[in-house]
């Protein structure tokens, strides 16, 4: 075969190009960093770099975002729990107190000052917040788990379903025609009736608020009670009397016959007479329909704890209705905190904060308010034995010592009935309390689970950056070797090319 000079020059001219690209690639390598800066230069490298970056790149955002985010979540709902672990234990101290009947009368008014506060500082550890979030409202983290006072509670009403289990029936020590010091005048003139006070025992069912309507904003009646037995089947009340009353027919509270309801819209409680009691007490199911209107700072939000309708009237007068339904299987918020696993983030509010424990605080306060008003009537008798108006009629100073003695009687019992429920809510409270605690240790279950997660991702994340450095990276040492062994073959080769390319056919003749 003929070798020409065409030929050796373009041999020439290639291979010195082959050293210029190799020269240029270590070039690139050593300023970049980077074994290649293009897919085609090595595909291996390139789609193993794909799938190394993709892993880097989610163990970051697990690293930086996710578990730290997670863990904010979890301290701020530590903290708020044991803000409320606290807060019962002073209302468990005041049961304890108050079943001793060690309150003195002076004592009374700051202790349902301080029961109201106590209330008010729990309820609002339910409203806690992360990064603009409600952590105790479910799913609903946009609202808090009460009303708040920044809000316009005006514009708010419901329709709410509540449901109860026979469990739910209790009793409760009342005094029906208790003493009343303003119909003094009425007793001495004949215009009324006196007639001594009554201690009873009632049965009811406490209902979620005070204040209820049977009759909703629309104007529709949406008062109902229905039971079920445990098969499911609808138990007939249809014999009973059902009568809904309100403060105007305060007398009548709990008065109740035997075969009577009476649904009292003030405190939200539900009286039933004995036999009513007999027939509920075998209930699988007590629902009862009703509608709520007005509403105070730091009372719950029913759309967190019942099936209910929502009316708001908007900034044009109109009125905007939504339906809550309470999911059966919770409103639980996980968080991905590693590669295929996930992290529950958030504890419900209304497991620990419920209506059942804002109607347990207020029997308290409605003791000690009974038997404050009771001392009250009795002062107010004494005094009026010292009126002249009074004290120079001897029918009035028989009247008024009658009262007194009756008052008496009325003091010992009400003192009695606030003994027994502050007794009985100790256990109520050691409940709570419990059910709180069983929830911080949940908390720190999930806690001591993230800490381990996180060390594993902190391993992960370092492991998968080494072996993507690995792989995309350049050894710098051995770079500059080859980039000096590329620059001597380019050199050799533009030395040996030149030489060639100066040969002419004059110098072989």
């Amino acid at each position: 075969m003929r070798i020409t000079n065409q030929m050796i020059t373009g041999n020439s001219l290639r291979n010195m190009q082959k050293s210029m690209n190799e020269v240029n690639k270590r070039t690139q390598q050593m300023t970049s960093g980077k074994k290649i800066t293009q897919a085609s230069e090595d595909p291996v490298i390139a789609i193993r770099a794909l799938k190394l970056r993709t892993t880097v790149n989610q163990l970051q955002q697990y690293k930086e975002k996710n578990i730290p985010d997670a863990e904010s979540w979890l301290d701020i709902s530590t903290t708020s729990l044991e803000n409320i672990v606290k807060r019962i234990e002073d209302i468990e101290t005041y049961c304890v107190q108050g079943s001793t009947d060690s309150f003195s009368s002076e004592d009374r008014s700051s202790i349902i000052d301080s029961l109201k506060q106590l209330q008010a500082m729990m309820f609002g550890e339910g409203n806690s917040t992360y990064a603009g979030r409600y952590i105790f409202s479910g799913y609903k983290t946009d609202r808090a788990l009460t009303f708040l006072e920044t809000e316009d509670l005006s514009k708010y009403s419901y329709d709410i379903t509540e449901h109860f289990t026979a469990d739910d029936l209790d009793t409760k020590n009342v005094v029906v025609d208790g003493v009343d010091y303003t119909k003094v005048d009425d007793y001495i003139d004949g215009s009324a009736n006196y007639e001594l006070p009554n201690p009873e025992m009632v049965y009811r069912l406490n209902l979620g608020y005070e204040g209820i309507d049977d009759v909703n904003n629309a104007g529709d009646n949406v008062f109902s009670l229905v039971a079920t037995d445990t098969a499911g089947n609808r138990m007939d009340l249809s014999n009973f009397n059902m009568t809904v009353l309100s403060t105007a027919d305060a007398a009548e509270y709990y008065d109740v016959g035997p075969d009577d309801i009476h649904v009292i819209e003030e405190t939200g409680e539900i009286i039933f007479g004995e036999n009513v009691y007999n027939t509920l007490k075998t209930a699988g199911d007590i629902q009862v329909d009703y509608a709520k209107k007005e509403f105070e700072p730091n009372d719950l939000r029913p759309e967190h704890y019942f099936n209910c309708t929502q009316y708001t009237v908007q900034s044009d007068g109109s009125v905007k209705e939504v339906e809550y339904t309470q999911p059966e299987s919770g409103q639980n918020i996980y968080y991905e905190v590693n590669f295929n696993q996930s992290l529950q983030v958030n504890t419900e509010g209304n497991k620990i904060i419920n209506p059942g424990m804002a109607n347990d605080i207020n029997d308290l306060i409605y003791a000690l308010e009974d038997l404050q008003a009771a001392e009250d009537t009795q002062a107010k008798l004494k005094a009026m034995l010292q009126d002249v108006q009074y004290s120079s009629d001897e029918d009035s100073v028989a009247q008024i010592n009658q009262m007194l003695e009756d008052i008496d009687v009325e003091i010992a019992i009400k003192k009695e009935n606030m003994q027994k429920t502050f007794s009985n809510n100790i256990a109520n409270f050691q409940g709570y309390m419990d059910q709180t605690s069983a929830m911080m240790s949940d908390v720190g279950s999930r806690m001591s689970k993230l800490a381990m997660i996180s060390t594993r991702v902190d391993e992960q994340y370092a492991s998968f950056k080494e072996l993507k450095s690995k792989n995309e990276d350049i050894e710098t040492d051995a770079t500059i070797i080859d980039f000096n062994e590329a620059e001597l073959v380019y050199e050799s080769a533009l030395a040996a090319t030149g030489n060639i390319l100066t040969k002419t056919l004059l110098d072989y003749i």
